[in-house]
């Protein structure tokens, strides 16, 4: 087992990026990083298709910014998968990733945590606008304000009032000292499982009546996990083989690696450049897994099966417009008049995005061992750009 710890999202920000600052994002990266541009990045794309051609041309413009190390992505187009890797899985020597290479899944995680939320809606185990601490094993009366408590429909939209995380760590990212975050939140989260979670969780103040505010809580996933493993009755990582990674055949996909899983795991780096601890475990149904992108095709290719009453639930917008809401834990919106639904996520050295247009059944994952400043932003920008020119 690794015994590691989670980045949280940047100012609670991170669970995605809006289409105009993804964009932004990237031209940004790319703008600064111009002398790099002449550098040819190991890759094992082999360019004879217009979808090779358009995933070639946006991730050499990512490898500009030479602060990235890696990448690996899957495109499904219309049931067929195409995976491409590029750069390396460490800085210390070369080795072209495979779709076999292991990364943290990060904030991606919580659209898993969600997508089992919604198979509990429709088991009769959870309803959206109930109060959701009939399905916890406690009270929790602090879970309620103004007569208002939380409910399945304001944690999976953070729109609960829940703090970013339990414990607290609103100090440590105030301070916006990456050299020593990793260390600092490794300390505070030692020896903090399960039941200290939900002890803590009986003494937290509702940061908001909910569904009055939107703010990113961790905590809130979490919250939802131990829902669900008290209306189930079993552990959150027995649900998440049971009803997602075995039915998939999502073999290397969890919250812990055995031995032969861990020599696949790629090296994460901050935006120094410096090599970065892996998650606790703690981080559990708020960004726990590690998973490939050979599991994460399987994955997509679920998520893209509108057919699907679960995947239909769990897309259906709960918060905001057409044009920019939220369904359950997936950001909604639309591209050129086309439907979006997407997630990013970052650890302490790995960045992830999810991006699905369900109409034109299209999908893609992309992982990048780094959290260079901007990285998740440009991986939701790449996926748009090729989604464009294959459109073309």
């Amino acid at each position: 087992m690794l015994s590691n710890i989670p980045k949280q999202p940047e100012l609670g920000t991170h669970k995605t990026l809006s289409i105009s600052c993804a964009l932004a994002l990237m031209c940004i990266a790319i703008a600064s990083s111009t002398h790099a541009a002449d550098i040819v990045t190991p890759s094992d794309n082999p360019r004879r298709s217009a979808l090779d051609n358009a995933v070639d041309r946006a991730a050499n413009d990512f490898f500009r910014n030479r602060c990235h190390v890696g990448l690996s992505m899957v495109v499904m187009d219309k049931g067929q998968s195409y995976f491409y890797d590029y750069g390396s899985t460490s800085r210390t020597k070369l080795e072209l990733a495979t779709p076999q290479s292991i990364y943290e899944l990060a904030s991606v995680t919580k659209t898993f945590t969600a997508t089992l939320a919604a198979q509990a809606v429709l088991d009769g185990h959870m309803s959206v606008d109930g109060d959701f601490r009939s399905s916890l094993p406690d009270g929790y009366s602090n879970l309620s304000l103004h007569g208002k408590p939380i409910t399945l429909r304001t944690l999976v939209t953070h729109y609960s009032g829940m703090p970013r995380d339990i414990p607290d760590t609103d100090v440590i990212y105030a301070e916006k000292n990456y050299a020593t975050l990793p260390s600092r939140l490794i300390a505070l989260n030692r020896g903090f499982g399960r039941n200290q979670f939900m002890i803590a969780l009986h003494n937290i103040t509702l940061l908001g009546e909910p569904g009055t505010k939107q703010a990113y809580s961790n905590a809130g996933f979490q919250t939802i996990g131990i829902g669900l493993e008290k209306v189930y009755g079993k552990p959150f990582a027995a649900l998440l083989r049971q009803r997602i990674t075995q039915p998939l055949h999502m073999t290397s996909t969890g919250l812990a690696l055995d031995r032969p899983e861990q020599f696949r795991l790629v090296v994460g780096y901050d935006r120094d450049g410096q090599a970065t601890p892996y998650h606790v475990q703690n981080a559990g149904a708020a960004w726990g897994l590690y998973s490939s992108t050979a599991d994460m095709a399987k994955y997509l290719r679920w998520q893209l099966d509108t057919h699907d009453p679960v995947i239909r639930l769990s897309h259906q917008r709960l918060v905001g417009t057409a044009d920019k809401g939220d369904g359950m834990a997936w950001s909604l919106e639309t591209d050129h008049g086309q439907s979006v639904v997407s997630h990013g996520g970052g650890s302490f050295g790995t960045s992830s995005e999810v991006l699905l247009y369900p109409e034109q059944h299209e999908g893609f994952v992309l992982l990048a061992n780094d959290t260079c400043q901007g990285t998740e932003g440009e991986l939701k920008a790449m996926a748009m750009s090729i989604h464009a020119a294959d459109a073309e």
